[in-house]
């Protein structure tokens, strides 16, 4: 008689379940943290970082026990419909929360935890209705939101219009929105309160608002949207019954707290989620798109150079390396096509917004980072700007090591990696912890987990009547 392993191989039968749970909770702590001070610092909310960063390490570094496997796959749709309900009592809680947007969470809410259920062909029409109700609620929202006071939204703004009447958009010089310079680096405000850089971002995320700036006047049309496809791709990256997971993961996204304050703010990660969204599916459903998926990708925002050492992790086989060269070659590609025309436009310029800016940015005393922790137990002294390098580099050496190779693996140790990148950086705010919590909740919905024993033996059970009734027919058609 064979003995049974107690720890299962990550590469027998697909993902670990053990892995998609721990994403799953790694998902709800980071949300919460997030939610008690609007992603800046407190005791509080570090104390829950540290707790989902426990939870996201675990999903790559412990080995996949069969016991907690098995519990783990049986608890997994539970824990995500849990904590679409508790997600959605945290956005009905907050303050700015309106009757309208109450009622349109409340329709969203209800939908999502249908998916709990084993719709068959309705899971994708009830999918298609929850997305579009948030696209009104939040298109509503957005009328009725004044222009916020932030700088990023001025930068975008500027940026379209700068670019639609032929202007270089790293050009333009607009005024500081504050009215002390703390936010900014030395020299990047001259002496008349005017910004002394551009457009501070790739050129892909400013083409990417321009149709929500062109059709509503206002860029945050275009990042609504681009959370409602994301969505729906997390709905749709596996299919048959484990399309069932990924549409719980899509609205466990969809759900998580800071999503209108995100939208609000204006901030460009809806725009890397959807596109990093792009990158997933189409390793799960359409592997030809991904080296073109993966450039939009590292086109979209400076901190996706992160994935590039991860990128091992979605390729397996004999011939894994060839593949990965192939992928490289034509996402670089797309990334030059994409950035060469506005960088001979204004070397200078180009350089100085989207390279230089990120090294002079200030060492922010209110970002939800463990260096502020520091400053504050050093007396005031400031952290050097490298310990996230100093983070990041055996973090992705151990996430190569243990990760799983398939798009859910890639997922989690992006996951790993930009998390610890981000709560050891000098900046560190709502809109770079919300990139994060999409990447694992596509850890989750991008997991091929294996079946339960009671489906596979359910399934033995189909295939032998199946066998016999072909048997039975043979013989007939024989005897006739």
């Amino acid at each position: 008689m064979t003995a049974t392993p107690l720890i299962e191989s990550r590469y027998a039968g697909g993902d670990g379940a053990m892995s998609a749970l721990a994403m799953a909770l790694f998902v709800l702590s980071v949300g919460y943290a997030i939610d008690l001070d609007n992603g800046y610092y407190s005791p509080r909310a570090l104390l829950w970082l540290t707790i989902s960063l426990a939870f996201c390490a675990a999903a790559i570094v412990l080995p996949a026990f069969r016991k907690v496997e098995w519990f783990s796959r049986r608890s997994l749709a539970l824990v995500l419909a849990v904590g679409i309900a508790i997600q959605t009592a945290l956005l009905m809680a907050r303050s700015d929360f309106d009757p309208l947007k109450s009622a349109g969470f409340a329709i969203i809410s209800a939908l999502g935890l249908l998916q709990f259920f084993y719709l068959r062909r309705r899971r994708i029409p009830v999918i298609v209705i929850m997305t579009a109700t948030f696209l009104y609620a939040g298109g509503v929202a957005l009328n009725r939101w004044a222009e916020p006071d932030i700088d990023v939204y001025t930068f975008q703004q500027s940026a379209s219009v700068a670019l639609m009447r032929g202007s270089n958009p790293y050009e333009v010089r607009t005024p500081t929105r504050y009215p002390h310079s703390r936010f900014y680096g030395p020299g990047l405000v001259d002496q008349n309160g005017y910004l002394t850089f551009g457009f501070p971002y790739p050129p892909l995320s400013l083409l990417m608002v321009l149709p929500g700036f062109l059709v509503r006047g206002d860029i945050r049309y275009a990042q609504l949207v681009a959370v409602a496809v994301s969505v729906v791709l997390m709905a749709l990256a596996r299919p048959g019954r484990a399309g069932r997971i990924g549409a719980l993961a899509g609205v466990l996204f969809l759900t998580t707290p800071c999503v209108f304050l995100v939208l609000t703010m204006a901030w460009t990660e809806p725009l890397l989620v959807l596109n990093f969204s792009l990158v997933m599916f189409c390793a799960c459903r359409w592997r030809k798109g991904l080296p073109w998926a993966l450039g939009l990708f590292f086109a979209t925002k400076q901190y996706t150079v992160l994935a590039l050492p991860l990128l091992p992790l979605l390729v397996h086989g004999p011939g894994w390396r060839k593949e990965l060269r192939g992928i490289v070659v034509k996402a670089g590609i797309l990334v030059a096509v994409i950035n060469l025309p506005f960088l001979l436009w204004n070397v200078r310029e180009f350089t100085r917004g989207v390279v230089l800016l990120q090294f002079v940015q200030p060492f922010r005393t209110d970002a939800l980072s463990y260096l502020v922790w520091l400053y504050s137990r050093t007396g005031g002294v400031k952290p050097p700007i490298w310990i996230p390098l100093l983070v990041v580099i055996p973090v992705t050496a151990l996430a190569l090591w243990r990760g799983t190779r398939s798009p859910a693996g890639f997922a989690a140790a992006l996951t790993l990696v930009n998390v610890l990148f981000f709560a050891f950086n000098k900046q560190a705010f709502c809109n770079y912890y919300y990139f994060v919590i999409a990447t694992a909740c596509w850890s989750v919905a991008a997991a091929k987990l294996p079946l339960s024993s009671l489906i596979r033996r359910q399934s033995s059970r189909l295939q032998g009547m199946q066998a016999a009734l072909l048997d039975l027919a043979a013989s007939t058609r024989n005897d006739q």
